[in-house]
C-alpha cells in the first residue's frame, strides 16, 4: 500500500474543509494513506489558514496531473449540480408566469424564428 500523499488523499483533504460526515471520511482516508502526522496537525489547527497551507503541500507531493484531473472532477461535479438545480428551477410554475403566457397567447404567441435574410 502506498503511503503518503495520493491522490486519494489529496481529494480528502479538501473534503476535509467540508466538515460533518465528509470531514471523519476524509480523516480516515489520509489516516489510511499514512498521514497520521498531518491529521494531528488539522485536528490542532487554531484556523483554516494551516489546511490552506497544507493544501499546497499536498499539491506539490502528487504533482500538477493530479491536481488538474482533481479540479476536472470537481468542475464536473459542480457543473452537473447546477444543471440540476437549472432544471428544476425552470420548470417552476407560479400563478404569475401561466397569467404572463396566457397575455402572450392573447398577442399572437411566441412569434415565428426569422430564417436568414428575412425581415
Amino acid at each position: 500500500m502506498e503511503r503518503g500523499w495520493t491522490k486519494r488523499s489529496y481529494d480528502a483533504l479538501f473534503r476535509y474543509a467540508g466538515g460533518g460526515a465528509k470531514k471523519a471520511e476524509a480523516i480516515e482516508t489520509m489516516l489510511l494513506d499514512g498521514l497520521d502526522n498531518e491529521v494531528s496537525i488539522l485536528a490542532n489547527a487554531e484556523n483554516m489558514g494551516v489546511w490552506y497551507r497544507m493544501t499546497i503541500t499536498a499539491s506539490d507531493a502528487v504533482g500538477c496531473n493530479v491536481v488538474k484531473q482533481s479540479a476536472n472532477e470537481a468542475e464536473s461535479e459542480l457543473t452537473a449540480m447546477a444543471a440540476t438545480l437549472g432544471r428544476k428551477g425552470g420548470s417552476v410554475k407560479s400563478e404569475r408566469k401561466a397569467a404572463a403566457s396566457r397575455e402572450n397567447g392573447k398577442k399572437g404567441g411566441r412569434p415565428k424564428t426569422k430564417k436568414e435574410g428575412e425581415k
